[in-house]
């Protein structure tokens, strides 16, 4: 596989992670609900890791020494999903979300969705090792992204099936 057919689709990671990093600074400051400012601006620091770690893998391939950037197998993303549902039960008594909220994480998790599969596309389609061990990589951490996401908008529809369904 010639370098370019390496480096293309890691540019439109690149971009594709700018713009979820944009989407949620922007929702961060317009939703109402201080939940949902807190995912938006965590989801905003997680697309800085991912930004980081494609340029990083991006130089490597540019050298010529493909290899995985350091610390992929360090993921913290499984804690956060629990600690966002523990700070979405401490929530129960606070007013619902508003629809611009709902929206917000409708918009999002399609966002996310398509990013992995946009992933899981370049994963199959590489021969290389190591870059379907960082799109893996990738796919994992939009998963688990739109597992936040899911149960936030799963709370902010109707927090009693919420609560139901973790006991």
């Amino acid at each position: 596989m010639a370098r370019e057919d390496l480096l293309e689709p890691l540019k439109t990671a690149l971009q594709l992670e700018i713009e979820g990093r944009s989407f949620f600074v922007e929702a961060a400051r317009k939703v109402t609900g201080q939940q949902a400012r807190r995912t938006f601006e965590f989801l905003a620091a997680e697309e800085d890791k991912h930004i980081e770690h494609i340029r990083r893998f991006y130089e490597s391939i540019e050298k010529g020494d493909i290899s995985t950037p350091p610390g992929l197998d360090e993921t913290d993303a499984e804690r956060n999903l629990a600690a966002f549902n523990e700070r979405l039960a401490e929530l129960k008594d606070e007013l619902e979300p508003t629809a611009t909220d709902i929206e917000a994480y409708e918009y999002a998790l399609r966002f996310e969705n398509g990013a992995e599969d946009f992933y899981r596309e370049k994963m199959d389609e590489a021969g290389i090792p190591e870059v379907k061990q960082f799109y893996a990589w990738l796919i994992g951490e939009e998963e688990l992204h739109s597992k936040v996401l899911e149960s936030c908008l799963q709370f902010a529809r109707d927090p009693a099936a919420w609560f139901r369904d973790r006991e």
